[in-house]
C-alpha cells in the first residue's frame, strides 16, 4: 500500500531565529570558531572588536589556510553527518558551528576568505534578510562595510575572517567589553594546551593570552597520579587524577589561574579533552551520587578522548558537554573517588593536631587538671584568651559564676566510664565533614563576637586559632582568618 506523502519544509525565517537558542554563550561560541581556525591549520588567531553603540562588529582573524568560493559555500551551509569521518586535527562536528554559534551573538555573519591563490571570497548570512525573504537566501558577495573592517584589521593575507554584527546579543558598549574580555580568560583555559605546545597563539584586543594551567602543575605540592589507560569502542581514554595544593598554600596568581567564575568550588571534577581542546572544566559528569562539596574541590581528573569518539561520549553541539559511555562509568567513578577521598585529606592532614614536642606551647587548652585534697579534678583555665577576655569585662563577676558552676557539675565518672570503653578505631584521613563544619561554624560565630578594635580583634582571633579544638585545623581556620581581615579592609 502506497501511504500518502507531502514535502512539509520548515519556514527558514522561524528555523533560523530557533536555532540561536542552543545555549551558546560568549565563551562557548568564540571557542566553536578557534576550532575551526585549529582546523585549518592557523598558528594565529586575533580577536578584535569595536564596542561603540549603533556599529559594533567583532572579528575572528586566522592565518589558516582559507577557502576558495566552493568551500566557503560548503562551511556557509548549514549542518553535517556528525558520523562522517573527519581528517586528523579537524574539531568540527556538526557542521553547524560557524553558524550557530555566530549567530547566538549577532544577527548578521559575514566570513571572508583567501585561501593560497590569493581570491578574496566572501558570504554573509542575515537573519533579517532571511525574514524579510523568507528562503535560506545568503548574501554572496562582501558589502562595503566587511571589507572596509577586513581592511582595518589588515587582512591583506591568506587565511579568514569570521565577522559578527548587529551584536544583539553579545551587546556593545562597556557590556560587550567586558564579556569578551572575560571570554578570553575562559579560551585560556579552554585550549592552554595548543597555547603551552606553541602551537597556537591567542589575541584579544591588544592582550596576548597566556594559558591557563589548571592542574597547578609547577606547584611541587600538586599530586599528579599519573595516566591510566581505558579502552572503549575502538578508542583510548587516558584518565590522569590531579589534586591541587591546599589553598593556604598557593600564592594569589595560583589561585587565580586554578579558578573559574565558580571559584575552586566550581572548577572541581572532570575535566575531558577533545583532541586536546578542554571541553568541559568541571563537574562529575553526572555520575551517580558525586556533586561538588568544599572539601573535594581539590580534586581533578583531566580525561582525554578522541573526536571520533564523540557520539559515545555524547558531546553536545556546543561541545561543552559529555557524558560517559556506560562502560567506562565504573571505573571512572573508582578513580573520581579516589581523587575526592585524597582531596579530604589534604584539608584533614593540615587539620590534624599538631606534635606535643613542637607545638605544644602554642596550644590554649579549655580544660585543666589540677589536684586538690588528694583528688584530681578539672578546671577551666582562667588563662584561655577567650575566657580570659570575657572575665576582664563587665560581666566578668557573672562569667566566674558559670565558669564554677560548670566545673562543679562536670560528670567526671560518667566520663571515666566512658574513658573505660575502648572507642572504635577512626579513620583520621577520611575525616567527618560534619564534624568539621560545625568546629567551623563555631569558630565563625565566635569571631563575630570579638571585639572591633582591629588590633584587639587581630590578637584574640590567632589566640582562638590556638585553641582547642580549632588548633586541629590549623589550615581551614587560616582561611577563616584570612576571609575575616580581607572584610575588615
Amino acid at each position: 500500500m502506497t501511504l500518502n506523502e507531502e514535502l512539509l519544509e520548515p519556514q527558514a525565517e522561524d528555523l533560523a531565529e530557533a536555532l540561536r537558542a542552543f545555549g551558546y554563550d560568549v565563551p562557548t561560541a568564540l571557542a566553536d570558531l578557534v576550532d575551526n581556525c585549529i582546523a585549518a591549520g592557523a598558528v594565529t588567531v586575533r580577536i578584535e572588536y569595536s564596542s561603540d553603540p549603533g556599529s559594533s562588529w567583532l572579528a575572528i582573524t586566522d592565518d589558516g589556510r582559507g577557502m576558495d568560493s566552493a568551500q566557503l559555500r560548503r562551511a556557509m551551509r548549514y549542518a553535517n553527518n556528525p558520523a562522517q569521518d573527519r581528517s586528523e586535527g579537524d574539531l568540527g562536528r556538526f557542521g553547524l558551528g560557524l553558524k550557530t554559534a555566530s549567530l547566538s551573538q549577532a544577527r548578521r555573519l559575514t566570513v571572508l576568505t583567501r585561501c593560497a591563490a590569493g581570491d578574496l571570497a566572501g558570504m554573509t548570512w542575515d537573519l533579517d534578510h532571511v525574514r524579510q525573504s523568507r528562503q535560506w537566501t545568503v548574501i554572496s558577495e562582501p558589502d562595503s562595510e566587511a571589507l572596509d573592517i577586513a581592511e582595518r584589521l589588515g587582512f591583506t593575507h591568506q587565511g579568514t575572517v569570521v565577522l559578527w554584527r548587529k551584536t544583539d546579543r553579545l551587546g556593545s558598549g562597556p557590556r560587550m567589553s567586558r564579556r569578551v574580555t572575560e571570554a578570553g580568560r575562559e579560551l585560556s583555559l579552554l585550549f592552554h594546551r595548543f597555547m603551552e605546545s606553541g602551537r597556537l597563539g591567542l589575541r584579544v584586543g591588544q592582550s596576548a593570552l597566556r594559558p591557563m594551567d589548571p592542574y597547578l602543575r609547577r606547584n611541587s605540592l600538586t599530586q599528579d597520579r599519573g595516566y591510566e589507560e581505558l579502552h572503549h569502542d575502538g578508542h583510548r581514554v587516558r584518565v590522569n587524577p590531579v589534586i591541587l595544593p591546599h589553598p593556604s598554600r598557593l600564592t594569589r596568581q595560583e589561585n587565580e589561574l586554578a579558578s573559574g567564575p565558580g571559584g575552586l568550588l566550581g572548577r572541581q571534577g572532570f575535566y575531558v579533552y577533545r583532541g586536546d581542546r578542554l571541553v568541559t572544566a568541571g563537574g562529575w559528569l553526572g555520575l551517580a551520587g558525586m556533586h561538588n562539596t568544599p572539601h573535594t574541590r581539590l580534586a581533578r581528573i583531566a580525561v582525554e578522548i578522541a573526536p571520533e569518539a564523540d557520539l559515545e561520549w555524547k558531546v553536545d553541539v556546543r561541545k561543552s558537554t559529555v557524558r560517559p559511555p556506560a562502560a567506562l562509568a565504573e571505573r571512572l567513578a573508582e578513580l573520581a573517588e579516589d581523587a575526592r577521598t585524597r582531596s579530604q585529606r589534604v584539608f584533614t592532614h593540615r587539620g590534624t593536631p599538631r606534635p606535643a614536642s613542637a607545638d605544644k606551647a602554642l596550644v590554649k587548652p579549655v580544660w585543666q587538671q589540677v589536684r586538690r585534697l588528694g583528688h584530681d579534678e578539672f578546671a577551666i583555665s582562667r588563662e584561655h584568651p577567650l575566657i580570659a577576655g570575657a572575665l576582664a569585662s563587665p560581666t566578668g563577676p557573672l562569667v566566674e559564676g558559670i565558669l564554677k558552676l560548670v566545673e562543679a557539675t562536670l560528670p567526671v565518672d560518667f566520663l571515666g566510664s566512658n574513658r573505660a570503653t575502648p572507642a572504635p578505631e577512626v579513620d583520621i584521613a577520611a575525616g567527618d565533614s560534619g564534624d568539621i563544619d560545625s568546629v567551623l561554624q563555631t569558630f565563625r560565630a565566635m569571631l563575630a563576637g570579638l571585639p572591633e578594635d582591629r588590633d584587639r580583634r587581630a590578637e584574640l582571633a590567632e589566640a582562638l586559632a590556638d585553641a582547642e579544638p580549632f588548633s586541629q585545623y590549623p589550615g581551614l581556620i587560616r582561611e577563616i582568618l584570612e576571609a575575616d581581615s580581607a572584610e575588615e579592609h
